[in-house]
């Protein structure tokens, strides 16, 4: 009897996880858990970054950057310099971690800004109707994405001052900070992945 006790409770604990379905229902829930702890990183981060852009979309006529609509052709080329410009800028927006959240959030006030005077002045260029068809298929899930990194740089920054206003309970580990903030970024670079299909085989 002892024996076939030890052989089941052996049994429990080598036992593989399961199906690909459980893993993978595994795996939303862990996601779903990490959206709910980062909410505010997530308002926080999107405002950081929206904010600059609608105050520089306000903006855009006073200024000439010399904006001009082209045609470029869809294709693979197209694809990956859009991933590595956006990819880039949230590798950028994230890399204010190390400074705990602080050049993140001047990174995305000034490269917010930008892109709201870029995208001003693309819309008095091409006109209204060139905007909804070439920017909004993929412009509503690319710039929440970038948010999303920059809600990540700022992980540390809003955990430290929940912790000191008391209401982050025990002092959170730097082990559990950095790992929020890593799972914001994969699930920003994620997010532009599947927008910068969407602009490359439908906005251009």
């Amino acid at each position: 009897m002892a024996a076939l006790v030890t052989s089941e409770h052996h049994a429990a604990h080598t036992a593989p996880d399961g199906p690909p379905g459980r893993l993978g229902t595994r795996f939303l829930g862990g996601w779903g858990r990490l959206l709910r702890r980062q909410r505010a990183a997530l308002v926080v981060g999107n405002l950081l970054w929206l904010g600059p852009i609608a105050a520089g979309c306000a903006l855009g006529d006073r200024l000439d950057f010399g904006v001009r609509p082209r045609t470029v052709p869809a294709g693979g080329d197209l694809w990956w310099s859009i991933v590595g410009t956006n990819a880039g800028v949230a590798l950028l927006a994230f890399a204010g971690v190390l400074t705990f959240g602080l050049a993140t959030i001047a990174f995305s006030l000034v490269s917010g800004l930008l892109t709201g005077l870029g995208i001003a002045q693309a819309t008095a260029v091409a006109g209204w109707g060139d905007l909804a068809r070439h920017v909004l298929p993929h412009a509503w899930l690319e710039l929440p994405a970038i948010g999303i990194a920059v809600g990540a740089g700022v992980v540390p920054l809003i955990a430290a001052a929940r912790w000191l206003a008391g209401r982050g309970g025990a002092r959170p580990s730097l082990r559990d900070v950095l790992g929020d903030a890593f799972g914001l970024l994969g699930t920003s670079l994620f997010l532009l992945l599947i927008a910068a299909t969407i602009e490359t085989w439908v906005s251009t």
